[in-house]
This record gives C-alpha cells, structure tokens and sequence, in this order.
C-alpha cells in the first residue's frame, strides 16, 4: 500500500511537471507560430507544429552551446566544466511525448551532426576571441637602461662618431666646420716670456664606406698672435707682439671596425693618419703648429653601459724632420666616459695626455726638451635639427707645457649619400 501511494505520488508529480513543461513550450513557441504562415493569428498551432518548433528550439540552443565551446578551445582556456554546461542545459529541455520520446525525459542529441539546422531569428555573432597580452619584457640589468633605437642614433651615437670613436655608417657623410681657441702661456725663466693666442678654424669632412671603414679629410687654418715680454723686468715689460695667418696642414685618415663588443670584450676600431705639410713653419716671424710631416697610428676600444659610454685611444706619432728641425716623436692617451642624459644631449669628460719626445735641431737631440701635455676637458652636444649636431668643449691645461686652456666650437652635418 506504502508502494502504491509512492508511486501515485510520483506519477501525480510527473503529471504536473508535464503540465507546466508544455505550457512553458506553448509560450515560448508562440511568437514564432506568428512566421508559419497560417491565414489567421489566431489558430491553434498543431501538435506536429510544436514539435517542428521544439525540435527548432533544441537545435538552436545546441548551436550557441557549441558556439561557446568553440570560443573556449579557441581562446586556450577550456572550462572543466563545460560538459557540465552541456548536461544542465539538455536537462533543461523537456518535451511532451512525441516520436519514441517520454513526457517529462530530457531531449539529447549526438556530438556531431553533418550539418546544422537553421536557427530562428538572426545568427547570433561570436564575441572576438580575447587579444593575449604580450608578455614583459625583462628587466634592465643594474646600471642599464631602456634605450630605443631612435635614441641610439641621436646625440650619444653623433658625439661618438664626431670624436673618432665610432665609425659614420656606410652610405653617409658628414661636414664638421668647428673653430677652437686655444691659450698658451710659456715662462722663460730666463729673459723672456711668451703668451700665444692660436685661434684654428677648421673643415672636417667623413664618409661612411663598407666593411664598416670611413676615410676622413681636415684643412684647418691658422692664425696665431704672439706676445713677448721682458720677465726680468716688474711689471713684465711688452717687447714684442705679432700676427701670422697661413692655412695649415693638410689631413687624411682612414679607421676601420675590426671587434665588435660581446661581453667583456669592447668595441675596437683602427686608424691611420697622415698629416701632410702644406702650411708653412712660420709666418711674419710667429712659428706656426704647421710644416712637419706626421703619421699616426692609434688603436680606439669602446665599452657601452648604457647610458654610459667608456672610451680609450692609445696611440703612436712619428715625426719627420723638416728645415732641419724634428719636433719629436710623441705617444698619446686618451680615456673618457660620455653620458647620454636624453635622447637630445650628451656631456662627457676626457683626460688626453701627450707625450713628446726630445726635439732635434740637425740630427743633434736637445737633452730635456721632451713635455707632458696632459688636457682635462669637458664637452656637451646636442641635436639642433635633423642631422644636425652641435658640440661645445672646454679644456684646461695640467702643466706648463699643456694649454692653459682651450675653447672647440664645432656643428656637425650629416647626409646620405647613396640615397638612403
């Protein structure tokens, strides 16, 4: 008896579900009864209808289910819980009984069909699947920083090319008008003391050539003021002063890129120089710094940590003897660190000493003639304009031997010259 009422209970429960399941389905199939076609709105749709309009129904909700599995596979991230989904949405779906199906039994359908049913209503678009992001980029290592490419070619690469540590790349020229001043301030000790004002505008030229090599040109002029005092006398007495102007001597070069950095190994480029005498020695009796025959070797090694750049030059300078008189051979060093304080400026320090042997008048080597010339400078450059770079260096003398200071104004062009 208990049995018997369990399951009038259960088939009462049923009935009802039934119930409420087909008026649910009346409902939601009306508004697309209105598309059948019948002569009037208001005839009862038929039960073969209904189950068309189901059966429409069902598929459509199989469409956007597997729409949203497809958006999921296609996005890399899969749901667990997608068959789920799948199983709670065919559950929801009952229809009444109809062609080997039972009232109140969920409607399931097979994985794969050949061709899809044609949904009520317009297709319902797919959302775009969701841009991944990029992944982040690493992190600097300490004492570096984020430099772009546009950066890189601005004022730090232009301040390097135009001081002779980095090569103007192929296909490219520049023209580099500068003028410098330099003060020079010998004391005699003996008679006289002398004070020269050199002031040495310049037109310096380089083109970039293959093989990472360029060859370089300068013709400089002189124009050198000299002043002559008594230093035995107080206060120093004027006994002579003096203007000579001739151009000076003629030079050419050629460097080329044989290392490049990789790891601890730095950057390496070699040049040659040949300074040719086409200015005179001397000029309405003021000696010039022009008139010898020079060639010069030099090794440049260059180190980046951005935006610091390191930088040494060691070089040899063979002098030859002209009118009887060789102002010495001389060895060079340069070291200097160049900073990149924006993509637009740099400033930089450099310690230049030069080493001067013993000058030889006739073949006969003056004993204690030979000086240090060591000059501490500091530069600044910036970029004005395209391809327009314009530099400002000031130096001061550590010696008696050295200047005493020196002024270098310079403005850099560059331009392609092969069309690039």
């Amino acid at each position: 008896m208990r049995g018997e009422r369990i399951r009038c209970a259960r088939s009462g429960s049923a009935a009802a579900r039934n119930i409420a399941l087909a008026w649910t389905t009346v409902l939601i199939a009306t508004p697309a009864l209105a598309q059948i076609g019948e002569p009037s709105s208001t005839a009862e749709p038929t039960v073969k209808q209904l189950q068309q309009e189901i059966r429409k129904r069902d598929a459509l909700i199989e469409s956007l289910a597997r729409r949203v599995e497809k958006l999921e596979q296609q996005a890399g991230k899969r749901a667990a819980t997608t068959p789920a989904t799948h199983a709670t949405i065919t559950r929801a779906v009952a229809t009444p009984s109809a062609e080997g199906t039972q009232p109140g039994q969920p409607v399931t359908f097979p994985e794969q069909t050949t061709q899809a049913p044609t949904p009520l209503g317009p297709p319902v678009a797919a959302p775009p699947a969701p841009i991944a992001a990029p992944p982040p980029a690493a992190p600097p290592a300490p004492g570096e920083f984020e430099v772009s490419p546009e950066a890189a070619e601005r004022a730090l690469e232009r301040t390097l090319v135009a001081t002779g540590n980095l090569l103007v790349p192929a296909g490219f020229a520049e023209i580099e008008p500068l003028f410098s001043y330099t003060r020079r301030e010998v004391s005699s000790q003996v008679l006289f003391n002398v004070n020269r004002n050199e002031l040495f505008p310049a037109l310096d030229a380089r083109l970039g050539l293959p093989w990472e090599s360029q060859i370089e040109a300068a013709l400089p002029w002189n124009f050198n003021e000299q002043q002559v005092t008594d230093a035995v006398t107080a206060p120093p007495q004027l006994q002579s002063n003096r203007w000579g102007n001739a151009v000076g001597d003629f030079t050419i070069s050629a460097a080329k890129t044989f290392v490049h950095e990789s790891g601890w190994v730095p950057t390496m480029l070699g040049r040659v120089n040949w300074e040719a005498p086409t200015g005179p020695l001397r000029t309405n009796g003021v000696p010039l710094t022009s008139g010898f025959n020079r060639l010069t070797f030099s090794v440049t090694a260059l180190k980046r940590q951005d935006p610091l750049v390191f930088v040494a030059t060691g070089g040899y300078t063979k002098a030859f003897e002209a009118n009887h008189l060789n102002p010495g051979n001389q060895f060079n060093f340069t070291t200097g660190a160049f900073l990149a304080t924006s993509p637009e400026t740099t400033l930089r320090t450099v310690l230049s000493q030069n080493f001067v042997q013993d000058i030889s008048v006739n073949g006969v080597m003056i004993p204690g003639s030979n000086t240090v010339q060591p000059i501490l400078s500091f530069g600044a450059s910036s970029i004005l304009g395209r391809g327009i770079l314009v530099d400002l260096q000031v130096g001061l003398g550590l010696t008696n031997a050295a200047p005493k200071y020196q002024v270098i104004l310079s403005s850099t062009y560059r331009f392609g010259v092969t069309g690039q």
